[in-house]
């Protein structure tokens, strides 16, 4: 097996597991448990203010071990968090495991870019990042589809309230699997490190210049995202009284999205560049999030799920590179590992205010909260970043 095909197998797993299957049924889990959004939105939260908090600690970890030492340490805690959520009832229990289940994904989850461009030459940089986002897309499709028919299948068998652990039972088993292709993985990163600059005076570069311009926009577009997207399926099953299902299917729909984006992206960039592909996309993903909050029926709904997730993450490999060349070779870890806490960070506040609001206001009124802040967000994108330039360092320098 390639190092590239071993580094996007292991995203696959964990990507898949988390997007596809903890940040799906979750907040359905917990509601089955007899909890309202409140709770749900904190649990959220706080799994997503861990995976910052794991990937600060990678970033850190990671040029002292190596990637492959800590990638294993978040495998093994990716696996007790899900156990833990699975099959406790507390909420502050619930709460704890969570965030260990956050941090642990976020040792893999900020380690994936660095490891790409490191194993990658500059010109087949953007379908290498293409290929990982499609593949992890496609899991992800799997994942929430899999997951939702297995609900189904053991609420049938099973209490109701006990088919989503058995399915995070099986999930711990597949992270565990992520060590195959792990053990395969030759740490580069690890010899390049003990060269580099200092960890703490990373921070400098990292927070000035281009670099702090896209954490600002990162900031504001994680902080909208997490308003609405960790609940569209409370929303469709509590709102809407959509079946388990067909909530895996339409959350499905919306990974297929990403898929389609993924494959799409390297021929659009060609012609409209890097950033006007992010401007524009983010811009024509605004109606069918609008959409989503005033559904017209389940077909109408899924189709606005897949048309708005294909248009507003079309471009994330593309944000995934011009971040990473913010900073100088040796920082790109930590510039990953900030860019994560930046959103992670802000989508756990908005996750509590979207819970509140939903809770004591409406579904509805989060939407219009993430349209302004996408709106923001994407000019602030449009002013700072309208130049290419080259991607430094990598497999051919």
């Amino acid at each position: 097996m390639k190092q590239i095909d071993r580094i996007i197998l292991i995203n696959v797993i964990t990507t898949a597991i988390v997007s596809g299957v903890f940040n799906v049924f979750t907040g359905i889990h917990v509601k089955n448990l007899g909890f309202g959004e409140g709770i749900v939105g904190q649990v959220l939260s706080i799994g997503s203010v861990s995976i910052a908090l794991g990937s600060m600690l990678n970033a850190y970890l990671s040029s002292k071990l190596g990637f492959k030492k800590t990638i294993s340490l978040g495998l093994i805690l990716m696996s007790i968090g899900i156990l833990g959520v699975s099959f406790l009832t507390n909420p502050f229990l619930i709460k704890l495991f969570s965030g260990i289940m956050g941090i642990g994904y976020g040792f893999p989850f900020s380690s994936i870019g660095v490891l790409l461009i490191e194993n990658s030459s500059e010109k087949e940089r953007v379908k290498v990042f293409s290929k990982n986002f499609v593949s992890q897309s496609l899991g992800t499709v799997c994942a929430s589809y899999g997951a939702g028919r297995l609900i189904k299948t053991f609420g049938k068998i099973f209490a109701v309230e006990k088919s989503i652990p058995l399915v995070y039972l099986f999930c711990a088993f597949l992270i565990l699997f992520s060590f195959y292709p792990l053990n395969g993985l030759k740490d580069r990163e690890i010899i390049k490190n003990k060269k580099s600059k200092d960890f703490f005076k990373g921070f400098k570069e990292v927070m000035s210049g281009q670099a702090l311009k896209f954490v600002i926009y990162n900031t504001i577009i994680g902080f909208g995202a997490g308003l609405v997207i960790p609940f569209f399926s409370v929303y469709l099953k509590f709102s809407l009284n959509i079946d388990n299902e067909k909530v895996g299917i339409i959350m499905g729909l919306s990974q297929l999205g990403l898929v389609i984006g993924g494959l799409l992206v390297p021929y659009i960039s060609k012609v409209l560049g890097r950033e006007n592909t992010v401007v524009i996309c983010q811009l024509l993903s605004i109606p069918f999030l609008i959409s989503i909050a005033f559904p017209q029926g389940i077909f109408i709904l899924g189709v606005s799920f897949l048309l708005r997730s294909t248009l507003m993450n079309l471009n994330q490999p593309l944000i995934q590179n011009i971040s990473l060349e913010t900073v100088d070779y040796e920082n790109r870890a930590l510039m990953s590992s900030v860019v994560s806490m930046s959103s992670n960070v802000t989508r756990a506040i908005s996750m509590i205010i979207a819970g509140y609001l939903m809770e004591n206001i409406s579904y509805n009124f989060p939407y219009y909260l993430t349209v302004v802040l996408y709106l923001v967000g994407t000019a602030v994108f449009y002013k700072n970043f309208k130049v290419e330039k080259p991607l430094r360092g990598g497999a051919d320098e």
